[in-house]
C-alpha cells in the first residue's frame, strides 16, 4: 500500500519477467529489454531476505544506458501466487491470470500430491488453476481418467498432452492465448 511520489520524467513501464538476486528482467509494451536493479527506496522495504519484487510486476523504472535502469515503483498487484514459511506469506507471481500445474505422468511419475498442494495455493489466491499432464505418449490415456475425472468433477480444467508427439499442444496453446500464466 506504499505509494512513493518520484519524479516519472523520462521513466517507463514494463513487467518483470524474472528476478535473479538484486536484478530484473523487464520488458515494455513496446518489447524492450532492460535489465533493473531495483532503487535504494524500495530496497528498504526487503524483509527476511525476500525481493521486493516479484516476476509479474508492474514497474516504472528509469533507463540508464542501452539495455539497464532502476526500478523505482511497483505498481499494485492482482492474481498473486504466495506461499507460507515460517508462518510468513511469500509472493512467488503476481499480476497473473492462471496458474498452468504442469506435471509429468511418466518419467518422473505422476504426483497427485503436489498437484494438490498448487491448487490449494491457487485456491487461497484466487487466481484459476489449470491441471496439465504431460507425457501422456508414455502412458495408457485410459489409465488417466480416473484421476482426471476426479479434478474434473472438483470444477478443475484438466488438459492431457505430450510436448513429444503433439497430442493437445492446439487446445494447451488456447488456454494460454490472451491470459498471463
Amino acid at each position: 500500500g506504499v505509494h512513493f511520489n518520484i519524479d516519472e520524467t523520462g521513466c517507463k513501464t514494463g513487467r518483470v519477467l524474472s528476478v535473479h538476486g538484486l536484478t530484473c528482467r523487464v520488458e515494455t509494451q513496446l518489447r524492450e529489454f532492460y535489465n533493473c536493479s531495483v532503487s535504494g527506496l524500495l530496497k528498504s522495504l526487503y524483509t527476511d531476505q525476500r525481493h521486493v519484487v516479484v516476476a509479474g510486476d508492474v514497474v516504472l523504472f528509469r533507463p540508464e544506458g542501452a539495455d539497464a535502469g532502476f526500478i523505482v515503483r511497483i505498481e499494485p498487484r492482482h492474481g498473486v501466487l504466495c506461499r507460507t514459511s515460517k508462518g510468513r506469506q511469500h509472493v512467488i507471481v503476481s499480476n497473473v491470470d492462471q496458474i498452468l500445474i504442469v506435471a509429468s505422468v511418466a518419467e518422473p511419475i505422476l504426483k497427485p500430491n503436489l498437484i494438490d498442494r498448487i491448487l490449494v495455493s491457487a485456491e487461497k489466491s484466487q487466481v484459476r488453476p489449470v491441471i496439465c499432464l504431460n507425457k501422456v505418449d508414455l502412458v495408457d490415456l485410459a489409465n488417466l481418467q480416473p484421476l482426471m475425472g476426479v479434478y474434473g468433477q472438483m470444477g478443475y480444467q484438466v488438459v492431457a498432452l505430450s510436448a513429444e508427439t503433439g497430442f493437445g499442444v492446439d487446445e494447451f496453446r488456447h488456454l494460454v492465448q490472451g491470459q498471463q500464466s
